[in-house]
């Protein structure tokens, strides 16, 4: 079966209406879903290992008296780990949105948008911010606390450990 594709206003013509049939077309629409929803267990994961990680961090200086060189070394980790999770989530961000962008485009060409769930909220629910954002907006704040104890911490706290 040969697919020929012949735009018009962005239309397709009658010859090619049944694009939406070809096995190339079903597996690339099938393909930029896996990978929407592998984007979102991803990030779901990485918050929960970073998680963990920071109540364990944030734990072991409270509950154990440690150096002050070991206290801004593990706060200082933490600022790093906050802005490579920062970064990482803005990265997946990018990814999710040119997926999503791709499936749209899909099926805006195959005349099927009344059936496809692509996260963009009508009536009441256009007014909460979209989820995508909730991710980043995590990472930034960890970063910020992290950076502020660190800041904190090297300002204020030493003078406080002796």
């Amino acid at each position: 079966m040969t697919i020929k594709w012949t735009q018009h206003d962005n239309l397709m013509s009658n010859e090619t209406s049944d694009i939406k049939d070809s096995p190339l077309f079903v597996e690339t629409f099938r393909q930029n879903w896996e990978n929407v929803r592998h984007i979102k267990t991803e990030r779901m994961w990485f918050m929960n290992t970073f998680s963990a990680i920071t109540a364990g961090a944030l734990s072991l200086l409270q509950a154990i008296s440690l150096g002050a060189v070991l206290q801004t070394s593990l706060i200082g980790f933490m600022c790093v780990f906050s802005i490579i999770g920062l970064l990482t989530s803005l990265r997946l961000k990018a990814e999710l949105e040119e997926c999503l962008a791709k499936i749209q485009s899909m099926v805006a060409q195959t005349n099927e948008k009344e059936f496809v769930a692509l996260g963009q909220s009508e009536g009441d629910l256009s007014r909460y911010p979209q989820f995508r954002w909730i991710f980043p907006v995590f990472f930034s704040l960890a970063s910020g606390g992290f950076v502020s104890l660190l800041v904190y911490r090297l300002v204020v706290g030493m003078r406080m450990i002796r």
